[in-house]
């Protein structure tokens, strides 16, 4: 299985930013990048959607918790991840998000704002896609060796 690009990732956060990263939103608008984040693999368990959305949001959720602040609460809100999010806009979160940094939502929006912080969650993303599946090369390996 190949890990996603990073600029893969980040292009596809840009529609779970318009509805949200938490599992309900992910299966219901965004189920392409479940599949991004955690495809369905031959002979592993749990694979349905819901299942999948679940782990989504998990690898999100501490991907999000990596970044220093106020990055990581400014991306909490852009993605609906904090309590009362739900209901704002993406303006509004957008909105909330520019006074973290003390800037005006439109400032916030260029590439040198927003886009950063895209791009600095698609390569924390990135990283824990690429070291899961390190981590599953190696299993079989590890488990031959414990049983010698």
């Amino acid at each position: 299985m190949d890990t996603p690009s990073v600029q893969h990732i980040k292009k596809q956060l840009v529609p779970v930013l318009r509805h949200g990263a938490r599992p309900a939103d992910l299966i219901a608008y965004t189920p392409e990048f479940v599949n991004l984040i955690c495809p369905a693999e031959p002979g592993m368990p749990r694979q349905a959607l819901d299942d999948r959305a679940l782990a989504t949001h998990r690898i999100l959720t501490a991907a999000v918790a990596a970044l220093d602040p106020p990055d990581h609460e400014a991306i909490g809100l852009m993605l609906c991840l904090w309590p009362r999010t739900r209901r704002l806009t993406l303006d509004q979160r957008r909105a909330q998000a520019a006074d973290l940094y003390g800037i005006q939502p439109d400032t916030f929006r260029r590439p040198t704002h927003e886009g950063h912080l895209l791009l600095n969650l698609a390569i924390e993303l990135y990283q824990r896609i690429r070291d899961r599946h390190e981590r599953r090369r190696t299993l079989p390996m590890e488990e031959e060796d414990g049983a010698a």
